[in-house]
């Protein structure tokens, strides 16, 4: 099967980028080392091309409802100018993904997918649309999504003539919707853009002192982060709570929505029996997704998603009660190799 390329593919060829393979598409891997990339983040602001995230459009009376109804976020009580994560779940409260939803004018809403891919979400939800006076317009071919982050995202998006939106908020300029997002890196912002202006937004990001980094940097900083991300770290099982994303993506003041009975009933009850902690590795090494973890020669979890940098690997992993405290000492099994690791409380410090 052929990869896609994203919009912005001359613009990384041109920038250096190594490319990496991923869910059908070439997404730029690194321009520079890691380390280089991470401290950009640290000491400055990165730009980021969120390669191959879906963006809809729900428009109509009814759009808040709709989606009030069908997300887990109170997207009925939000005001014009604010945005939020939500996740997606089924009726047995079972996640299917996670958007940023946006309220950008009294009966518009936008969506930006968080790797659940366009298809599958329009065939879940365009099918509740029956009665409802809402439209649903798939734009992911037609829109752009790049994210400014680091201690001076803020400044970078004032160069560009851009708002620096507070958290949790979103502004529409021109044809530019710019919304505030967390993705590892502290908060910055999320840029969806034309498709024809893609590049011009990326070398804008860049003249106001965005360095461009990759998937490789990108991931080391939300795992240390501890963000949960669909659909590497969740399977096909996984819970709100097990994923540690009921604060920033759920909402227990809205009413009915799909899912709703699970959710509450585990809040109340006030646990669950495995939950997303990290790992340090003792070597550097990223195991397998699904790679086993034993504590005591007993399986505890799974490992998820990983990364390296400074000769440091982290991963997220799926743990049982028996190994929740910080400092405990585990065993990473895959492939017949056996690597040490020890938990730790989300973030990393």
């Amino acid at each position: 099967m052929a990869l896609s390329r994203p919009v912005c593919f001359a613009a990384h060829v041109a920038a250096s980028a190594q490319f990496v393979e991923e869910s059908g598409w070439l997404r730029p891997a690194q321009y520079r080392t890691v380390e280089e990339e991470v401290g950009a983040a640290r000491r400055g602001a990165l730009v980021y091309d969120l390669v191959g995230h879906g963006v809809f459009s729900l428009v109509g009376p009814d759009a808040r409802r709709f989606c009030n109804g069908m997300f887990t976020q109170n997207v009925r009580d939000m005001a014009v100018g604010a945005t939020a994560r939500s996740a997606l779940t089924d009726e047995k409260g079972k996640m299917l993904g996670l958007v940023q939803v946006a309220r950008t004018g009294e009966e518009s809403i936008l969506v930006v997918l968080d790797g659940i891919s366009a298809e599958a979400f329009a065939g879940r939800y365009g099918k509740f649309i029956v009665l409802d006076d809402v439209e649903m317009e798939d734009l992911s071919a037609a829109r752009v999504v790049l994210h400014v982050g680091g201690r001076s995202a803020s400044a970078v998006a004032e160069t560009m003539g851009l708002p620096a939106v507070a958290t949790g908020q979103c502004a529409v300029v021109g044809e530019v919707t710019v919304l505030s997002r967390e993705r590892g890196a502290g908060m910055g912002i999320d840029l969806v853009v034309p498709a024809e202006a893609a590049i011009a937004t990326w070398e804008a990001a860049r003249a106001a002192g965005g360095m461009p980094v990759g998937l490789d940097a990108m991931e080391w900083l939300r795992v240390s982060a501890g963000l949960a991300r669909w659909p590497v770290d969740m399977g096909e099982r996984a819970l709100v709570h097990e994923m540690r994303l009921v604060e920033s993506c759920c909402s227990f003041e809205k009413g009915c929505y799909v899912g709703q009975e699970v959710i509450n009933r585990i809040d109340v009850m006030g646990q669950v029996n495995k939950k997303l902690f990290g790992l340090t590795m003792r070597e550097n090494a990223i195991p397998p997704l699904e790679a086993e973890v034993r504590l005591g020669g007993e399986a505890v979890g799974v490992a998820r998603s990983g990364a390296r940098c400074g000769g440091r690997a982290r991963i997220l992993a799926l743990l049982r009660k028996a190994a929740w405290a910080p400092g405990t000492e585990v065993e990473v099994v895959a492939d017949g190799r056996t690597v040490a690791a020890v938990v730790s409380d989300l973030p990393f410090s």
